[in-house]
């Protein structure tokens, strides 16, 4: 990673989310994600990926932004959602792929 920029294959997509939302419903389909970029400094309060009912990874508080966080190409069966605690705030991309 270079200048805070993610760099992956062409299939993969950058999303970003702004974690001052409650939470965010990104996709409801089955997805490969490959990692997280921190983009702005998160608050400090954790942020949690789930697959739409069951919490998987938890991005810990107060990551700087340019932090790279891999997470091996998983696939998540019930799509993804971010959902940060109330009172957070900052951005992160997410570097997903959704299946057919």
């Amino acid at each position: 990673m270079s200048g805070g920029k993610v760099y992956t294959a062409g299939e993969f997509l950058p999303v970003v989310v702004d974690l001052s939302a409650d939470s965010t419903t990104v996709n409801t389909k089955s997805t490969i994600l490959r990692g997280v970029s921190v983009k702005t400094a998160m608050s400090a309060h954790a942020c949690v990926i789930s697959n739409g009912s069951t919490a998987l990874f938890t991005i810990p508080a107060s990551s700087a932004a340019g932090t790279w966080i891999p997470f091996g190409d998983v696939v998540l069966g019930g799509g993804i959602v971010v959902d940060p605690d109330n009172a957070a705030t900052g951005e992160i991309v997410l570097v997903m792929k959704e299946l057919p």
